[in-house]
């Protein structure tokens, strides 16, 4: 009974432990995406009230680094490399800091992003971005801390901080120009060899429409006659059809192109598949 009675009690001391608390919080997480250009920028961060306080210069000290929200560090990051207030950032995700005054708030991206609140110590060669941003007055006031985008266009928009009466604009620009090009040139070009690879093997493992099949198979080896594994694909096209000479014909040029480029593996499969058709061919 002892026994019984100290197991209960262990049980019940460990609910107790390891029950949490859940409440609504002061300065909830938020997070913000937005594309531009072919990029996106993506914000993590937690959103303070001002709650009858006075926020910048009092709550936020002037020319104080501060984690421009509240609790963790405000993340930032971005898909590609981006301009950012005048700096070239790579993507990657930063810290997003600020240092507000009256007439001009610093802005800086931090490469170093686990810091609760700003880092007890600034180390210099992790900072990637210090720009200076003039504040512009907000009217009606801000509530609650904000982080958005404003100003869209193909390739820029401004990244905004509002709270209080002031508002705070970075410019962010991406050169979307070359990507863009590339992919008219890729479109305009037509199918890649590989594209027409990967149809051709979808029709033939469902075993679909094995006429079709075989032109895009064509059509690949054409664009790539070094590429013996689609030149195989190519040979079994033909044995699904039934026509083990071309099938033959075919695996002996994916067997050759294996062969110099050194893939044993392809060399050996393309002989086991001849001899296995060998006997069947019409």
């Amino acid at each position: 009974m002892q026994k019984s009675l100290l197991l209960i009690l262990a049980v019940f001391i460990s609910g107790i432990t390891t029950a949490q608390v859940k409440a609504p919080q002061p300065s909830p997480a938020a997070s913000i995406t937005q594309t531009i250009g072919l990029g996106e920028i993506t914000v993590e961060y937690s959103r303070p009230s001002a709650r009858e306080r006075k926020v910048f210069g009092n709550l936020v000290p002037y020319d104080q680094i501060w984690r421009t929200g509240a609790n963790a560090a405000t993340v930032i990051s971005f898909s590609k490399e981006m301009n950012f207030g005048g700096e070239t950032v790579p993507a990657g995700k930063y810290a997003l800091y600020s240092v507000p005054s009256k007439n001009a708030w610093e802005i800086l991206l931090y490469s170093e992003t686990g810091n609760w609140g700003v880092p007890q110590n600034l180390d210099e060669s992790k900072v990637v971005v210090r720009c200076k941003v003039q504040p512009q007055n907000l009217s009606p006031a801000v509530e609650t801390f904000k982080i958005g985008f404003d100003q869209l266009r193909n390739e820029s928009a401004n990244l905004e901080l509002s709270w209080e009466n002031t508002l705070i604009s970075i410019p962010v620009t991406i050169d979307s120009n070359k990507d863009v090009i590339a992919s008219i040139e890729r479109t305009m070009a037509g199918p890649s060899a590989n594209d027409y690879f990967q149809a051709a093997s979808y029709y033939l493992q469902q075993n679909m429409d094995l006429k079709q099949a075989l032109d895009w198979s064509k059509k690949a080896e054409q664009l790539r006659p070094e590429a013996f594994w689609m030149t195989k694909t190519q040979a079994e096209i033909y044995a699904a059809q039934g026509d083990f000479q071309n099938a033959i014909a075919t695996a002996n040029r994916s067997m050759e192109a294996a062969r110099k480029a050194g893939n044993d593996t392809y060399v050996k499969s393309n002989q086991e598949n001849i001899a296995k058709w060998q006997n069947r061919k019409k």
